[in-house]
């Protein structure tokens, strides 16, 4: 079963395994794997180590793996590169793991991640679909690969139905937990987003709350081009966290009224909200006019994207300035939808 136990116990007949045939190197790769999930499915605490333990114990059974070449040894390459943000070698690694055992679930997951993290998500959705037919009784990470895949695509409403159903299915399935509050909070579904934080960390106050996103653990990493992904997903932890009195309505009045402190706060919240703060781009325009909001103004109209077109003058002005004129083309770029 797909848990912290069993996996436990399927760490400790590995290496028993591969003390009695220190050749046995699917058994190394089955190790690395085993690490893998325990990283990603959030369970070093409940091991009694913590998820970097896990990460560099996975990095060395790889090495191991390495040298007796099997599907799964090519699999757990691909893995450690989709974590390491490695979008060309985790394809390559994943399309060899395919090519040796087209039937291996795992490899299609590797696969899928490989291309979402290189900005390729609608074609990862194939990938996916491929390993839970080939694996019908999937495990949760199968539901994690799926649903960000759509996120990635900007399917908020098919993200939110994919890591319901997981959570549904497996309600201990930690690692949905954030992602789905994340989707729900992005959706204006606030209090079953903020329901699902609560999930993830019973009894946390709301300071705790507002810490979770600078905590947020996510064994993956998009590459550089593409990391606004993960900004966004970031973004949405951030609304789930925040108190439900808290609305964009709120924020606007604040950046435009409040002491300067507030009007920091406010102008970095606003871009949490994304396109669902279209209405804070006139107030936004103007705290482009004070030197010390410029810089989180100039963000969070990047981050409403399009919806920001009225915002494009203003920040064109503002493209030769010293210390923001490159924050200013970046999110020109956004906008612009480039």
């Amino acid at each position: 079963r797909y848990n912290a136990k069993d996996t436990a116990a399927a760490i400790t007949s590995l290496k028993k395994a591969t003390e009695l045939d220190p050749e046995y190197g699917r058994a190394y790769a089955a190790l690395a794997l085993a690490y893998f999930r325990v990283v990603e499915s959030l369970w070093g605490k409940e091991l009694g180590r913590d998820e970097p333990y896990f990460w560099w114990g996975a990095y060395d059974y790889v090495e191991l793996a390495k040298k007796y070449p099997t599907s799964l040894s090519y699999t757990v390459e691909a893995l450690r590169d989709v974590y390491q943000g490695l979008a060309e070698d985790a394809r390559r690694n994943a399309g060899r793991a395919i090519a040796l055992d087209p039937n291996d679930p795992e490899a299609h997951i590797a696969t899928a991640w490989a291309l979402t993290i290189s900005g390729e998500p609608a074609e990862a959705l194939n990938f996916v679909a491929t390993a839970m037919r080939l694996n019908p009784n999937y495990p949760s990470h199968y539901v994690l690969a799926r649903g960000l895949a759509l996120f990635a695509t900007g399917d908020l409403k098919q993200a939110a139905e994919v890591f319901g159903e997981g959570v549904r299915r497996n309600p201990d399935a930690t690692a949905l937990f954030l992602p789905l509050s994340s989707v729900l909070a992005q959706l204006g579904r606030r209090e079953e987003a903020r329901q699902m934080l609560l999930k993830f960390r019973p009894g946390v106050g709301q300071k705790g709350l507002e810490n979770l996103p600078d905590t947020l653990h996510l064994s993956f990493k998009w590459d550089y081009e593409h990391a606004s992904v993960r900004e966004r997903l970031n973004d949405g932890v951030r609304i789930a966290a925040l108190p439900l009195d808290v609305t964009v309505t709120s924020l606007e009045a604040e950046l435009e009224t409040g002491n300067p402190f507030s009007q920091l706060y406010a102008a970095k919240r606003l871009g949490w909200f994304g396109p669902a703060a279209a209405q804070a781009v006139p107030a936004l325009v103007e705290a482009l006019k004070v030197e010390y909001l410029r810089r989180e103004a100039i963000e969070a109209l990047g981050k409403i994207g399009p919806p920001a077109q009225a915002a494009i003058p203003a920040l064109v002005a503002l493209q030769n300035e010293a210390l923001v004129g490159i924050y200013a083309k970046d999110e020109l770029s956004k906008i612009r939808g480039n």
